[in-house]
Protein backbone atom coordinates (compact mmCIF):
# COMPACT_ATOMS: atom_id res chain seq x y z
CA UNK A 1 0.00 0.00 0.00
CA UNK A 2 1.43 3.41 0.79
CA UNK A 3 4.05 5.35 2.65
CA UNK A 4 2.59 7.71 5.75
CA UNK A 5 1.35 10.09 5.39
CA UNK A 6 -1.26 8.35 4.02
CA UNK A 7 -1.72 11.51 1.87
CA UNK A 8 0.71 10.37 -0.15
CA UNK A 9 -1.07 7.28 -1.90
CA UNK A 10 1.45 6.43 -4.61
CA UNK A 11 -0.46 3.04 -6.65
CA UNK A 12 -0.34 3.34 -10.44
CA UNK A 13 -3.68 3.57 -12.58
CA UNK A 14 -5.26 0.03 -11.51
CA UNK A 15 -5.77 1.42 -7.70
CA UNK A 16 -5.93 5.53 -8.62
CA UNK A 17 -9.31 5.16 -6.99
CA UNK A 18 -7.87 4.15 -3.99
CA UNK A 19 -4.99 6.51 -4.23
CA UNK A 20 -6.04 8.90 -6.51
CA UNK A 21 -7.64 11.62 -4.76
CA UNK A 22 -4.95 11.58 -2.52
CA UNK A 23 -2.74 11.90 -4.93
CA UNK A 24 -4.36 15.05 -6.26
CA UNK A 25 -2.21 18.35 -6.34
CA UNK A 26 0.81 16.65 -6.08
CA UNK A 27 -0.59 14.37 -3.20
CA UNK A 28 -0.34 16.82 -0.65
CA UNK A 29 -3.90 17.00 0.41
CA UNK A 30 -5.57 14.33 1.75
CA UNK A 31 -9.58 14.06 1.73
CA UNK A 32 -10.90 15.67 5.05
CA UNK A 33 -14.07 14.57 6.29
CA UNK A 34 -16.35 14.64 9.51
CA UNK A 35 -14.67 11.98 11.20
CA UNK A 36 -15.70 10.41 14.68
CA UNK A 37 -13.16 10.03 17.35
CA UNK A 38 -12.65 6.29 18.12
CA UNK A 39 -13.13 5.04 21.40
CA UNK A 40 -10.72 2.17 23.11
CA UNK A 41 -12.74 -1.42 23.38
CA UNK A 42 -14.15 -2.34 26.95
CA UNK A 43 -14.18 -6.04 26.37
CA UNK A 44 -11.51 -8.09 27.55
CA UNK A 45 -9.12 -4.83 27.51
CA UNK A 46 -6.61 -4.49 30.37
CA UNK A 47 -4.86 -0.91 29.39
CA UNK A 48 -5.06 1.94 26.61
CA UNK A 49 -4.28 5.42 25.54
CA UNK A 50 -3.18 8.03 23.07
CA UNK A 51 0.49 7.29 22.15
CA UNK A 52 0.26 10.81 20.46
CA UNK A 53 -2.46 13.59 19.57
CA UNK A 54 -1.72 15.96 16.69
CA UNK A 55 -3.04 19.10 16.65
CA UNK A 56 -6.57 19.60 15.47
CA UNK A 57 -6.58 23.59 15.40
CA UNK A 58 -8.22 24.27 12.08
CA UNK A 59 -6.36 23.89 8.92
CA UNK A 60 -3.55 21.32 10.31
CA UNK A 61 -2.45 18.85 8.40
CA UNK A 62 -0.52 17.19 10.97
CA UNK A 63 -0.55 13.22 11.28
CA UNK A 64 0.76 10.26 13.39
CA UNK A 65 -0.38 7.00 11.88
CA UNK A 66 1.35 3.83 10.46
CA UNK A 67 2.75 3.53 13.83
CA UNK A 68 4.87 0.37 14.59
CA UNK A 69 5.97 -1.34 18.14
CA UNK A 70 8.91 -3.89 19.18
CA UNK A 71 9.82 -5.51 22.38
CA UNK A 72 13.70 -5.51 23.11
CA UNK A 73 15.17 -9.14 23.76
CA UNK A 74 18.55 -9.28 23.09
CA UNK A 75 19.67 -6.14 24.79
CA UNK A 76 20.83 -6.74 27.98
CA UNK A 77 19.38 -5.18 31.13
CA UNK A 78 16.94 -3.19 28.44
CA UNK A 79 15.41 -6.39 27.71
CA UNK A 80 11.79 -6.35 28.66
CA UNK A 81 11.76 -2.38 27.03
CA UNK A 82 9.02 -1.57 24.26
CA UNK A 83 9.63 0.92 21.72
CA UNK A 84 7.50 2.35 19.04
CA UNK A 85 7.34 4.91 16.65
CA UNK A 86 4.77 6.13 13.46
CA UNK A 87 4.47 8.38 10.20
CA UNK A 88 5.24 11.95 12.04
CA UNK A 89 4.05 14.59 9.43
CA UNK A 90 2.25 17.62 7.98
CA UNK A 91 2.17 21.04 9.66
CA UNK A 92 4.67 21.72 12.08
CA UNK A 93 6.79 18.84 11.41
CA UNK A 94 9.14 20.05 8.49
CA UNK A 95 10.43 16.63 7.01
CA UNK A 96 8.09 13.69 7.81
CA UNK A 97 10.01 11.14 10.15
CA UNK A 98 9.62 8.79 13.06
CA UNK A 99 9.85 9.54 16.69
CA UNK A 100 10.70 6.61 18.98
CA UNK A 101 9.06 6.13 22.32
CA UNK A 102 9.34 4.10 24.94
CA UNK A 103 7.10 2.19 27.31
CA UNK A 104 9.16 0.12 30.50
CA UNK A 105 5.91 -1.26 31.57
CA UNK A 106 5.01 -3.61 28.78
CA UNK A 107 2.78 -0.77 27.31
CA UNK A 108 0.90 0.56 29.99
CA UNK A 109 2.43 4.07 30.15
CA UNK A 110 4.90 5.98 27.59
CA UNK A 111 7.35 8.77 27.70
CA UNK A 112 5.28 11.46 27.24
CA UNK A 113 8.00 12.76 24.26
CA UNK A 114 10.34 11.20 22.04
CA UNK A 115 13.33 9.38 23.42
CA UNK A 116 15.02 10.04 19.88
CA UNK A 117 14.06 10.54 16.05
CA UNK A 118 14.89 8.62 13.33
CA UNK A 119 15.63 11.25 10.22
CA UNK A 120 16.51 10.86 6.90
CA UNK A 121 20.39 12.43 7.61
CA UNK A 122 22.00 10.84 4.25
CA UNK A 123 19.83 13.00 1.79
CA UNK A 124 17.53 15.26 3.93
CA UNK A 125 14.71 13.58 2.35
CA UNK A 126 11.08 13.09 3.76
CA UNK A 127 10.28 9.87 5.40
CA UNK A 128 7.26 7.24 5.73
CA UNK A 129 5.80 3.74 5.92
CA UNK A 130 8.13 2.68 9.27
CA UNK A 131 9.19 -0.10 10.84
CA UNK A 132 11.17 -1.15 13.85
CA UNK A 133 13.34 -4.66 14.42
CA UNK A 134 16.12 -5.60 16.87
CA UNK A 135 18.98 -8.16 15.94
CA UNK A 136 19.01 -11.18 17.42
CA UNK A 137 22.19 -11.84 17.16
CA UNK A 138 25.84 -10.22 15.80
CA UNK A 139 25.30 -9.54 11.95
CA UNK A 140 28.42 -7.78 10.14
CA UNK A 141 30.04 -5.37 12.71
CA UNK A 142 26.75 -4.70 14.35
CA UNK A 143 26.25 -6.53 17.72
CA UNK A 144 23.25 -8.27 18.91
CA UNK A 145 20.60 -5.65 20.17
CA UNK A 146 21.13 -3.26 17.48
CA UNK A 147 17.73 -1.85 16.28
CA UNK A 148 17.07 -1.10 12.56
CA UNK A 149 14.64 1.14 11.79
CA UNK A 150 13.93 1.54 7.84
CA UNK A 151 10.90 3.48 5.81
CA UNK A 152 10.53 4.86 2.12
CA UNK A 153 13.16 8.14 1.72
CA UNK A 154 11.91 10.52 -0.78
CA UNK A 155 10.57 13.96 -1.02
CA UNK A 156 6.97 14.44 -0.72
CA UNK A 157 5.39 13.82 -4.43
CA UNK A 158 8.90 14.04 -6.22
CA UNK A 159 8.66 10.68 -7.57
CA UNK A 160 12.00 10.69 -9.43
CA UNK A 161 13.89 9.18 -6.84
CA UNK A 162 13.41 6.90 -3.70
CA UNK A 163 15.24 5.01 -1.44
CA UNK A 164 14.54 2.34 0.97
CA UNK A 165 16.89 3.65 3.92
CA UNK A 166 18.43 1.35 7.02
CA UNK A 167 19.42 2.88 9.89
CA UNK A 168 20.76 1.77 13.09
CA UNK A 169 20.77 2.56 16.91
CA UNK A 170 23.50 1.18 19.44
CA UNK A 171 21.92 3.11 21.97
CA UNK A 172 18.17 1.24 22.59
CA UNK A 173 16.83 4.17 20.07
CA UNK A 174 18.69 7.49 21.52
CA UNK A 175 20.49 8.63 18.63
CA UNK A 176 20.28 6.63 14.62
CA UNK A 177 22.85 6.49 12.18
CA UNK A 178 22.17 5.86 7.94
CA UNK A 179 24.05 2.34 7.02
CA UNK A 180 22.78 1.96 3.83
CA UNK A 181 19.70 1.43 1.33
CA UNK A 182 18.40 -2.25 1.10
CA UNK A 183 17.24 -0.97 -2.85
CA UNK A 184 16.95 2.74 -4.34
CA UNK A 185 16.19 4.30 -7.76
CA UNK A 186 16.84 7.79 -8.95
CA UNK A 187 16.42 9.57 -12.35
CA UNK A 188 13.27 8.31 -13.26
CA UNK A 189 10.22 10.31 -14.20
CA UNK A 190 7.69 11.96 -12.03
CA UNK A 191 5.01 9.69 -12.19
CA UNK A 192 3.53 7.19 -9.84
CA UNK A 193 3.92 3.16 -10.74
CA UNK A 194 7.29 2.65 -9.67
CA UNK A 195 7.21 3.32 -6.05
CA UNK A 196 9.51 1.21 -3.44
CA UNK A 197 7.69 0.81 -0.04
CA UNK A 198 6.54 -0.77 3.49
CA UNK A 199 9.82 -2.45 4.62
CA UNK A 200 10.63 -4.89 6.94
CA UNK A 201 13.11 -7.24 8.70
CA UNK A 202 14.13 -11.06 9.56
CA UNK A 203 17.26 -12.55 10.20
CA UNK A 204 17.88 -16.05 9.43
CA UNK A 205 20.52 -18.49 9.29
CA UNK A 206 21.40 -16.58 5.75
CA UNK A 207 22.16 -13.08 7.20
CA UNK A 208 19.31 -9.96 7.34
CA UNK A 209 16.41 -9.60 5.22
CA UNK A 210 14.83 -6.70 3.96
CA UNK A 211 10.90 -7.08 2.62
CA UNK A 212 8.97 -4.24 0.76
CA UNK A 213 6.79 -3.50 -1.72
CA UNK A 214 7.81 -2.99 -5.04
CA UNK A 215 6.02 -1.09 -8.57
CA UNK A 216 8.76 -0.99 -10.42
CA UNK A 217 8.26 -4.13 -12.06
CA UNK A 218 5.39 -2.69 -13.32
CA UNK A 219 6.86 -2.52 -16.65
CA UNK A 220 6.42 -5.90 -16.92
CA UNK A 221 3.10 -6.27 -16.40
CA UNK A 222 3.10 -6.65 -12.40
CA UNK A 223 1.16 -4.13 -11.24
CA UNK A 224 3.80 -4.74 -8.15
CA UNK A 225 5.30 -7.29 -6.47
CA UNK A 226 6.48 -8.19 -2.75
CA UNK A 227 10.42 -9.21 -2.37
CA UNK A 228 13.36 -9.16 -0.68
CA UNK A 229 16.85 -8.50 -0.30
CA UNK A 230 19.78 -10.26 1.48
CA UNK A 231 22.54 -9.16 3.30
CA UNK A 232 25.67 -11.02 5.11
CA UNK A 233 27.38 -7.93 6.17
CA UNK A 234 24.75 -6.31 8.22
CA UNK A 235 23.39 -4.47 6.36
CA UNK A 236 26.02 -2.54 4.59
CA UNK A 237 25.62 -4.30 1.21
CA UNK A 238 22.59 -6.08 -0.02
CA UNK A 239 22.05 -8.96 -2.71
CA UNK A 240 19.62 -9.43 -5.69
CA UNK A 241 16.33 -8.59 -5.47
CA UNK A 242 13.98 -11.88 -4.73
CA UNK A 243 10.20 -12.19 -5.92
CA UNK A 244 8.14 -13.00 -2.76
CA UNK A 245 4.57 -12.69 -4.07
CA UNK A 246 4.80 -11.64 -8.34
CA UNK A 247 1.93 -12.76 -10.36
CA UNK A 248 2.51 -11.37 -13.83
CA UNK A 249 -1.35 -10.47 -15.32
CA UNK A 250 -1.03 -6.31 -14.85
CA UNK A 251 -3.88 -7.04 -11.79
CA UNK A 252 -2.91 -8.87 -8.84
CA UNK A 253 -0.95 -6.13 -6.81
CA UNK A 254 0.14 -7.32 -3.43
CA UNK A 255 1.66 -4.80 -0.98
CA UNK A 256 1.91 -4.64 2.69
CA UNK A 257 4.02 -8.12 3.48
CA UNK A 258 4.41 -8.80 7.71
CA UNK A 259 6.64 -11.91 8.34
CA UNK A 260 6.46 -13.88 11.61
CA UNK A 261 8.31 -17.05 12.58
CA UNK A 262 6.40 -19.93 13.67
CA UNK A 263 6.71 -22.39 16.52
CA UNK A 264 7.25 -25.25 14.01
CA UNK A 265 10.62 -23.81 12.50
CA UNK A 266 9.03 -22.20 9.44
CA UNK A 267 7.61 -18.71 8.46
CA UNK A 268 4.02 -16.86 8.09
CA UNK A 269 4.00 -14.03 5.99
CA UNK A 270 0.16 -11.61 5.67
CA UNK A 271 -0.15 -9.14 3.03
CA UNK A 272 -2.82 -7.58 0.76
CA UNK A 273 -3.93 -8.28 -2.80
CA UNK A 274 -5.30 -5.42 -3.99
CA UNK A 275 -6.66 -5.77 -7.67
CA UNK A 276 -6.53 -3.53 -10.99
CA UNK A 277 -9.71 -2.03 -12.12
CA UNK A 278 -12.18 -2.30 -9.13
CA UNK A 279 -12.56 0.48 -6.65
CA UNK A 280 -9.67 -0.20 -3.87
CA UNK A 281 -12.37 -0.45 -1.02
CA UNK A 282 -14.53 -3.29 -3.12
CA UNK A 283 -11.14 -5.59 -3.45
CA UNK A 284 -8.18 -5.75 -1.59
CA UNK A 285 -8.50 -9.33 0.20
CA UNK A 286 -5.89 -10.42 3.04
CA UNK A 287 -3.81 -13.55 2.77
CA UNK A 288 -1.56 -15.76 4.15
CA UNK A 289 1.23 -17.95 3.18
CA UNK A 290 3.84 -20.00 4.87
CA UNK A 291 7.74 -20.41 3.87
CA UNK A 292 10.14 -22.43 5.37
CA UNK A 293 13.23 -20.69 5.75
CA UNK A 294 11.91 -16.61 4.59
CA UNK A 295 12.71 -16.47 1.62
CA UNK A 296 11.27 -19.39 -0.54
CA UNK A 297 7.70 -18.88 -1.03
CA UNK A 298 6.50 -19.82 -4.40
CA UNK A 299 5.75 -16.17 -5.66
CA UNK A 300 2.95 -17.54 -8.10
CA UNK A 301 0.96 -18.27 -5.26
CA UNK A 302 -1.15 -16.19 -3.58
CA UNK A 303 -1.79 -18.44 -0.67
CA UNK A 304 -4.49 -18.41 1.54
CA UNK A 305 -7.25 -15.61 2.14
CA UNK A 306 -7.53 -15.04 5.82
CA UNK A 307 -11.16 -15.78 6.69
CA UNK A 308 -13.91 -17.02 9.03
CA UNK A 309 -16.17 -19.75 8.34
CA UNK A 310 -18.72 -17.85 6.64
CA UNK A 311 -16.24 -16.19 4.73
CA UNK A 312 -16.12 -12.75 6.27
CA UNK A 313 -12.68 -11.56 5.59
CA UNK A 314 -10.19 -8.83 6.47
CA UNK A 315 -9.48 -5.47 3.81
CA UNK A 316 -6.44 -3.63 3.40
CA UNK A 317 -3.23 -3.13 5.27
CA UNK A 318 -2.91 -6.55 7.63
CA UNK A 319 -0.33 -6.82 10.12
CA UNK A 320 0.25 -10.37 11.50
CA UNK A 321 1.54 -11.65 15.29
CA UNK A 322 2.38 -15.01 17.37
CA UNK A 323 1.05 -15.35 20.80
CA UNK A 324 2.41 -18.50 22.98
CA UNK A 325 -0.82 -19.07 24.02
CA UNK A 326 -3.89 -20.88 22.64
CA UNK A 327 -2.24 -24.07 23.13
CA UNK A 328 0.80 -26.37 20.98
CA UNK A 329 0.74 -24.11 17.82
CA UNK A 330 0.18 -21.10 20.01
CA UNK A 331 -1.80 -18.08 18.04
CA UNK A 332 -1.64 -16.12 14.77
CA UNK A 333 -3.63 -12.84 15.81
CA UNK A 334 -3.91 -10.78 12.49
CA UNK A 335 -5.48 -7.15 11.75
CA UNK A 336 -6.74 -5.52 8.63
CA UNK A 337 -8.73 -2.05 7.75
CA UNK A 338 -11.47 -3.77 7.48
CA UNK A 339 -14.07 -6.61 8.36
CA UNK A 340 -15.96 -7.76 4.74
CA UNK A 341 -18.24 -10.42 3.09
CA UNK A 342 -19.38 -10.88 -0.29
CA UNK A 343 -17.28 -10.92 -3.86
CA UNK A 344 -14.69 -8.18 -5.61
CA UNK A 345 -16.76 -5.54 -6.68
CA UNK A 346 -19.82 -6.60 -4.29
CA UNK A 347 -18.35 -6.57 -0.73
CA UNK A 348 -20.29 -5.14 2.33
CA UNK A 349 -18.48 -3.39 5.69
CA UNK A 350 -19.85 -5.96 8.08
CA UNK A 351 -21.29 -4.65 11.52
CA UNK A 352 -17.78 -5.90 13.60
CA UNK A 353 -15.87 -3.82 11.43
CA UNK A 354 -13.11 -2.07 13.03
CA UNK A 355 -13.88 -4.01 16.39
CA UNK A 356 -12.14 -7.23 15.87
CA UNK A 357 -9.16 -8.77 14.98
CA UNK A 358 -8.84 -12.49 13.55
CA UNK A 359 -6.75 -15.01 15.09
CA UNK A 360 -6.20 -18.78 14.27
CA UNK A 361 -4.61 -21.83 16.19
CA UNK A 362 -3.67 -24.47 13.53
CA UNK A 363 -0.23 -22.31 12.15
CA UNK A 364 -2.86 -20.04 9.83
CA UNK A 365 -4.88 -23.79 7.93
CA UNK A 366 -8.16 -23.23 8.07
CA UNK A 367 -10.87 -21.07 8.72
CA UNK A 368 -9.63 -17.71 11.36
CA UNK A 369 -12.36 -16.60 14.01
CA UNK A 370 -12.93 -13.61 15.54
CA UNK A 371 -12.28 -11.46 18.38
CA UNK A 372 -12.36 -8.17 20.18
CA UNK A 373 -9.86 -5.63 19.58
CA UNK A 374 -8.02 -3.48 22.26
CA UNK A 375 -8.18 -0.20 20.25
CA UNK A 376 -11.43 0.02 18.37
CA UNK A 377 -11.56 2.14 14.77
CA UNK A 378 -14.86 3.09 14.23
CA UNK A 379 -15.18 4.26 11.08
CA UNK A 380 -12.35 2.37 9.63
CA UNK A 381 -10.71 3.80 7.11
CA UNK A 382 -11.22 3.94 3.40
CA UNK A 383 -10.51 5.31 -0.21
CA UNK A 384 -13.26 6.68 -1.94
CA UNK A 385 -14.49 10.34 -1.37
CA UNK A 386 -15.37 11.30 1.69
CA UNK A 387 -13.33 9.14 4.22
CA UNK A 388 -9.85 8.92 5.23
CA UNK A 389 -7.29 6.48 4.55
CA UNK A 390 -5.31 6.18 7.97
CA UNK A 391 -7.72 4.92 10.47
CA UNK A 392 -6.59 1.38 11.08
CA UNK A 393 -4.01 1.25 8.48
CA UNK A 394 -1.45 -1.24 9.36
CA UNK A 395 -2.35 -1.58 12.73
CA UNK A 396 0.73 -3.84 14.78
CA UNK A 397 -0.04 -6.01 17.19
CA UNK A 398 2.46 -7.56 19.72
CA UNK A 399 1.93 -10.57 21.87
CA UNK A 400 3.53 -11.02 25.24
CA UNK A 401 6.42 -13.23 25.55
CA UNK A 402 4.34 -15.86 27.99
CA UNK A 403 0.76 -15.81 28.69
CA UNK A 404 -2.17 -14.33 26.58
CA UNK A 405 -2.05 -10.72 26.63
CA UNK A 406 -0.63 -8.78 23.61
CA UNK A 407 -0.43 -4.88 22.60
CA UNK A 408 -2.08 -2.78 20.14
CA UNK A 409 -1.17 0.39 18.25
CA UNK A 410 -3.58 1.71 15.80
CA UNK A 411 -4.09 5.46 13.86
CA UNK A 412 -8.09 6.78 14.62
CA UNK A 413 -9.56 9.14 13.18
CA UNK A 414 -9.19 13.13 14.24
CA UNK A 415 -11.31 15.75 13.07
CA UNK A 416 -8.99 17.13 10.89
CA UNK A 417 -9.19 13.78 8.77
CA UNK A 418 -5.77 12.61 9.89
CA UNK A 419 -4.62 10.26 12.39
CA UNK A 420 -3.44 9.82 16.43
CA UNK A 421 -2.05 6.50 17.18
CA UNK A 422 -3.40 4.91 20.17
CA UNK A 423 -2.63 1.98 21.99
CA UNK A 424 -4.43 -1.02 23.86
CA UNK A 425 -3.21 -3.95 25.86
CA UNK A 426 -5.99 -6.95 25.69
CA UNK A 427 -6.02 -10.86 26.79
CA UNK A 428 -6.74 -13.50 23.88
CA UNK A 429 -10.28 -15.50 25.18
CA UNK A 430 -9.50 -18.59 27.31
CA UNK A 431 -11.44 -20.89 25.05
CA UNK A 432 -13.44 -20.43 21.62
CA UNK A 433 -16.22 -22.03 19.62
CA UNK A 434 -19.35 -23.22 19.51
CA UNK A 435 -21.62 -23.50 22.89
CA UNK A 436 -23.89 -26.79 22.05
CA UNK A 437 -27.38 -28.14 24.21
CA UNK A 438 -29.04 -27.74 26.06
CA UNK A 439 -27.98 -31.40 27.16
CA UNK A 440 -27.30 -33.93 24.20
CA UNK A 441 -29.62 -31.95 21.85
CA UNK A 442 -26.88 -30.58 19.36
CA UNK A 443 -28.06 -27.34 18.30
CA UNK A 444 -25.98 -24.42 19.02
CA UNK A 445 -25.95 -20.99 20.94
CA UNK A 446 -26.70 -18.72 18.07
CA UNK A 447 -27.07 -15.06 16.85
CA UNK A 448 -30.19 -14.41 15.18
CA UNK A 449 -29.53 -12.82 11.83
CA UNK A 450 -25.14 -13.87 12.04
CA UNK A 451 -24.65 -10.75 12.74
CA UNK A 452 -23.51 -8.28 15.74
CA UNK A 453 -26.12 -6.13 15.82
CA UNK A 454 -27.35 -4.81 19.19
CA UNK A 455 -30.71 -6.20 20.59
CA UNK A 456 -29.93 -9.56 18.22
CA UNK A 457 -31.54 -12.27 20.37
CA UNK A 458 -29.39 -15.33 21.52
CA UNK A 459 -30.94 -18.56 20.53
CA UNK A 460 -31.00 -22.13 19.67
CA UNK A 461 -30.43 -23.02 15.96
CA UNK A 462 -29.21 -25.64 13.39
CA UNK A 463 -25.17 -25.59 14.32
CA UNK A 464 -23.21 -24.83 11.08
CA UNK A 465 -19.95 -22.29 9.97
CA UNK A 466 -21.45 -19.56 11.37
CA UNK A 467 -19.39 -17.22 13.41
CA UNK A 468 -22.52 -15.90 15.36
CA UNK A 469 -22.04 -19.52 16.61
CA UNK A 470 -18.55 -18.87 17.83
CA UNK A 471 -18.18 -17.83 21.26
CA UNK A 472 -15.41 -16.18 23.44
CA UNK A 473 -14.62 -17.58 26.77
CA UNK A 474 -13.22 -14.02 27.87
CA UNK A 475 -10.71 -13.46 31.20
CA UNK A 476 -13.32 -10.60 31.91
CA UNK A 477 -16.18 -13.31 33.03
CA UNK A 478 -18.01 -12.21 29.94
CA UNK A 479 -19.23 -14.75 26.91
CA UNK A 480 -18.55 -13.23 23.21
CA UNK A 481 -19.67 -13.40 19.47
CA UNK A 482 -17.92 -10.81 17.49
CA UNK A 483 -17.21 -7.78 19.52
CA UNK A 484 -19.97 -8.07 21.85
CA UNK A 485 -21.62 -9.90 25.29
CA UNK A 486 -23.80 -12.02 25.56
CA UNK A 487 -26.60 -9.93 28.08
CA UNK A 488 -29.36 -10.33 29.65
CA UNK A 489 -32.04 -8.04 28.17
CA UNK A 490 -32.43 -4.84 30.27
CA UNK A 491 -30.02 -5.80 32.51
CA UNK A 492 -32.89 -8.10 34.04
CA UNK A 493 -32.48 -10.32 36.95
CA UNK A 494 -35.86 -11.86 37.08
CA UNK A 495 -37.05 -16.17 35.89
CA UNK A 496 -37.00 -16.01 32.15
CA UNK A 497 -35.60 -12.64 31.46
CA UNK A 498 -34.25 -13.04 27.58
CA UNK A 499 -30.75 -12.94 26.58
CA UNK A 500 -29.17 -11.06 23.97
CA UNK A 501 -26.20 -9.33 22.17
CA UNK A 502 -25.22 -6.26 23.26
CA UNK A 503 -22.09 -3.73 23.78
CA UNK A 504 -20.00 -4.77 26.41
CA UNK A 505 -20.34 -2.11 29.19
CA UNK A 506 -19.35 -3.94 32.42
CA UNK A 507 -22.58 -4.68 33.78
CA UNK A 508 -23.90 -7.79 35.81
CA UNK A 509 -25.85 -9.02 32.99
CA UNK A 510 -22.77 -9.92 30.77
CA UNK A 511 -21.34 -11.84 33.47
CA UNK A 512 -20.96 -15.25 33.38
CA UNK A 513 -19.34 -18.44 34.83
CA UNK A 514 -19.61 -22.18 32.97
CA UNK A 515 -19.53 -24.96 35.62
CA UNK A 516 -18.40 -28.50 36.26
CA UNK A 517 -22.27 -29.12 36.01
CA UNK A 518 -22.55 -27.84 32.68
CA UNK A 519 -24.42 -24.55 33.76
CA UNK A 520 -23.99 -21.65 32.83
CA UNK A 521 -24.45 -18.93 35.91
CA UNK A 522 -25.15 -15.47 35.64
CA UNK A 523 -23.53 -14.36 39.84
CA UNK A 524 -26.08 -11.01 39.98
CA UNK A 525 -29.21 -12.80 39.23
CA UNK A 526 -28.25 -15.98 40.88
CA UNK A 527 -29.94 -17.87 37.42
CA UNK A 528 -28.81 -20.08 35.14
CA UNK A 529 -28.71 -19.80 30.93
CA UNK A 530 -32.18 -21.94 30.12
CA UNK A 531 -33.98 -23.15 27.20
CA UNK A 532 -37.52 -21.74 27.73
CA UNK A 533 -40.01 -25.25 28.39
CA UNK A 534 -37.24 -27.59 26.56
CA UNK A 535 -38.04 -25.84 23.32
CA UNK A 536 -35.66 -27.22 20.71
CA UNK A 537 -36.92 -25.59 17.76
CA UNK A 538 -34.57 -22.93 15.48
CA UNK A 539 -35.05 -19.35 16.39
CA UNK A 540 -36.28 -20.47 20.47
CA UNK A 541 -34.46 -17.20 22.63
CA UNK A 542 -32.75 -18.76 25.45
CA UNK A 543 -33.59 -17.16 29.26
CA UNK A 544 -32.29 -17.18 32.52
CA UNK A 545 -33.94 -18.71 35.34
CA UNK A 546 -33.89 -20.74 38.39
CA UNK A 547 -30.86 -23.04 38.26
CA UNK A 548 -32.72 -26.42 38.46
CA UNK A 549 -29.99 -29.46 37.19
CA UNK A 550 -32.49 -29.94 33.93
CA UNK A 551 -31.19 -30.83 30.84
CA UNK A 552 -32.20 -27.86 29.90
CA UNK A 553 -29.19 -25.77 31.65
CA UNK A 554 -26.69 -28.17 30.89
CA UNK A 555 -24.03 -26.32 27.70
CA UNK A 556 -20.93 -27.54 26.31
CA UNK A 557 -18.42 -25.12 26.66
CA UNK A 558 -15.64 -24.49 24.45
CA UNK A 559 -12.68 -26.16 26.43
Amino acid sequence: MAPGPLAFRHHSDPRQRRRGALLAAFLLIAAVAAAIPAATATAATTSGGVLYRPSTASGSTEDASYPRVIRLAHSGSANGTLLSTFSHSGTGVGKANFPIYRSTDNGVTWTSSPIGTVTDTQHGWDLDGPTLYELPRAEGSLPAGTLLAAGTAWNHGDYTQQAIEVFVSTNQGASWSYRSSCTAESGLANTIGHGIWEPEFMVTDHGLICYFSDERPSVNNYAQVLAHVVSTDGGLTWGNEVYDVALQNGVERPGMMIVVPLPNGTYGMTYEDCKGGFDPDQACDVYFKTSPDAESWNPGSLGTRIETADHRFLLHTPYLAWSPAGGANGTLIASGQRVVAGTDGALAVQPEDGHVLFVNRNLGSGAWQEITTPVTTAPTGGYDAGETACAGYSSPLLAATSGSSFLMLAGTHLSTGKCETDFGTATLPNAQGSITGPGDTGKCVDVNTNTSVNGNAVQLYTCGNATGQQWSLETDGTIRAYDKCLNIVGNGTANSTKVELRDCLGTGGEQWQARADGSIYNPQSGRCLDDPQAQTADGTQLQIYDCNGLFTQVWHVPA
